[in-house]
């Protein structure tokens, strides 16, 4: 009766103790994909620098510029031509490395300096055209059209989240805890759940049970947060911003997919050690 109860003991240690695990490897996983990809301040910068949105941001402003050429009736065939992607990218990059802390040398007024050559080569051509007309050169009735398009390049690279740097500073360091506490505790249940009871192959099992579980967790997770993406979209306007930050979010489900595939990876391994075991016996 003794060994019994010991046993009916050891069956209930053993799975809360593989419940605990799994909880553990979860938030090992997710805080350490998390800090990987969604909190990487250099994935981040290299999205807004995508060639997709900095061309975006160009066709938006190149809209609003032809506009306002075709309003005031000048000849807007020429706004896409004098229209720098170069310095359009510089200024986002600008602007992102300032907001997250990455280059020291970017201030919060730096991405401007791009935004004031375009609206320089665009007074130029609007001089010139002026000129070619034979019109009188009115720099009272220029100034407020450039003045009105730097503000809307500003606006449009501006995205104006609340301080994106202290939330990814602060996100990245609490990332950073919950690693080191969960990979303490999974390290500290695993050796715990692998002496327990007399059948060490189970208690071995049971860590592997607990690493499939987990990456299944992960990788499910995902899928389905990723089907709802695909039933209903986020509404962010621009549809360009939305798009960048609907592929912030997949890149993020895509770190915790392959994080998921790695804990089954350990889970296989548990696997076959389980198989050696019982065949030694």
């Amino acid at each position: 009766m003794a060994v019994s109860h010991e046993n009916k003991l050891s069956r209930t240690l053993r799975t809360l103790l593989s419940f605990a695990l799994f909880v553990m490897i979860v938030l090992l996983s997710l805080s350490v994909s998390s800090k990987a990809v969604l909190l990487n301040k250099t994935k981040i910068e290299a999205l807004f620098t995508d060639y997709e949105y900095v061309s975006s941001v160009k066709d938006s402003v190149a809209q609003y510029t032809t506009d306002i050429y075709l309003k005031n009736g000048l000849d807007a065939d020429s706004v896409n031509k004098i229209i720098d992607e170069r310095l359009i990218k510089d200024s986002i990059r600008s602007y992102i490395s300032n907001r997250l802390g990455i280059d020291s040398s970017d201030n919060e007024n730096t991405y401007l300096e791009p935004i004031g050559n375009i609206c320089d080569v665009i007074e130029s051509d609007i001089i010139k055209q002026i000129a070619d007309k034979g019109i009188e050169n009115n720099k009272e009735n220029i100034s407020p059209i450039i003045n009105s398009l730097n503000k809307y390049i500003v606006n449009e690279i501006d995205i104006s989240v609340a301080n994106e740097k202290a939330i990814v500073n602060v996100g990245s360091i609490a990332l950073i805890v919950i690693s080191c506490v969960s990979a303490f505790f999974t390290a500290s249940i695993s050796l715990v759940l692998v002496f327990i009871g007399t059948k060490r192959y189970r208690s071995i099992r049971a860590v592997g049970i607990s690493f499939v579980s987990a990456g299944l967790f992960d990788i499910l997770s995902s899928l389905i947060i990723y089907i709802i993406l695909q039933i209903k979209h986020i509404d962010i306007f621009p549809l360009y911003l939305r798009d960048l930050v609907m592929k912030y979010i997949y890149s993020g489900l895509g770190g915790f997919i392959i994080s998921g595939c790695f804990l089954l990876l350990i889970s296989l391994i548990f696997s076959v050690i389980v198989w050696k075991v019982r065949r030694e016996k």
